[in-house]
């Protein structure tokens, strides 16, 4: 009676390990299926799609940084080519013997305009006297796809409800550093200015009532003539 007892439950628990089993393997094969759909689906919204190979940062790169050193910073990536930002870089062998400008963070394409000889970039700058350092963070668009390094001078365009104009301009940049986000659609820069008591007030405002974009300016540039552009204006005719 004992021993028939035993192997019943010999024979149950077995058929429990089964089960068990059985459900484990259906699972992994559904997962399995499910992750070939989901390929199957990005390809799909590809199709048709030109693409290009390009290289994107995959970790925070230092100012001053060789382009012979990347390799382990950077992978190719094949991204539609309405995702490619100009210039995009395929391969490192473009930018030998230069070195980054400034702070290149995970997501970032590489473009030759963030690269310059070794000598032509500068470190950290100092804070004029009579001025005082303030730091906005921005998106990677808003701040000239981060092809900003200290030394570089800015704008400042503050835009409000349909209104736009340039804040300010002739803004030296001292610093720019990795900004925060998920490393990829997110990537964006903190840049550290220098500017006039009068000027903190209105970036300090932007930045919290407003968006703001910068501009890169050299000494050619003419910053005449820009005045508050409304969005009639924009679509004026």
């Amino acid at each position: 009676m004992d021993r028939a007892l035993h192997e019943n439950r010999e024979i149950f628990v077995n058929k429990q390990l089964l089960a068990i089993g059985a459900a484990v393997l259906l699972a992994v094969l559904g997962f399995a299926a499910l992750f070939a759909y989901a390929k199957g689906a990005d390809d799909r919204a590809f199709e048709g799609t030109e693409r290009t190979t390009v290289l994107r940062v995959t970790q925070e790169v230092a100012t001053k940084t060789p382009s012979s050193e990347l390799s382990a910073s950077v992978e190719a990536v094949e991204l539609p080519k309405a995702a490619v930002v100009p210039g995009a870089v395929t391969d490192l062998s473009e930018l030998e013997g230069l070195v980054t400008r400034g702070v290149l963070v995970p997501g970032d394409q590489l473009t030759p305009a963030k690269f310059a000889e070794a000598g032509d970039v500068k470190g950290d700058a100092a804070v004029p006297k009579g001025m005082q350092e303030l730091s906005i963070l921005l998106e990677g668009q808003r701040i000239v796809g981060g092809a900003l390094a200290a030394g570089d001078t800015v704008g400042v365009v503050a835009s409000y409800s349909g209104s736009s104009a340039m804040a300010v301009d002739g803004v030296p940049v001292l610093k720019v550093d990795a900004g925060v986000g998920d490393g990829q659609s997110t990537a964006g820069a903190t840049v550290t200015v220098a500017v006039k008591t009068a000027d903190v007030t209105k970036i300090v405002n932007a930045m919290e009532f407003g968006k703001v974009w910068i501009t890169k300016q050299n000494e050619d540039t003419d910053t005449g003539g820009g005045g508050v552009v409304t969005s009639d204006e924009v679509l004026d005719r």
